[in-house]
């Protein structure tokens, strides 16, 4: 899985590519969780764009729930965008919509986190 991140306001944008399976789910959730203890002391912005991902196991959900745990315990603020209707499924078939702030672009899910 490829990862790219920019910083956006005061918000950080990352781009993912690939399939967030076994292999990928724990340097996923590691680099991520990086970038939310790395906030110095601010309340984490985080929007991940999902658009080049078209696979997520059991594995990729765990690393997600993980993520959203740490977030919320850092008082910060987590979102999903570009979501592919076949990720979209398992989210929803997996209960995680619901925990989740999920937009159809990055502008969206920008103006979701306050940014």
């Amino acid at each position: 899985m490829e990862l790219q991140e920019e910083r956006i306001g005061d918000a950080c944008v990352v781009t993912a590519k690939g399939r967030l399976d076994g292999a990928a789910s724990g340097p996923f959730a590691e680099r991520i969780g990086g970038l939310i203890n790395g906030a110095n002391g601010t309340k984490p912005k985080l929007l991940i764009d999902l658009a080049g991902v078209d696979f997520v196991s059991s594995a990729g959900l765990r690393a997600v729930l993980i993520l959203i745990k740490k977030i919320k315990a850092s008082g910060g603020a987590f979102a999903l965008c570009g979501v592919q209707d076949q990720v979209r499924e398992v989210l929803d078939i997996s209960g995680f919509t619901p925990m989740l702030s999920i937009h159809d672009g990055r502008a969206d899910g920008l103006a979701a986190l306050g940014g």
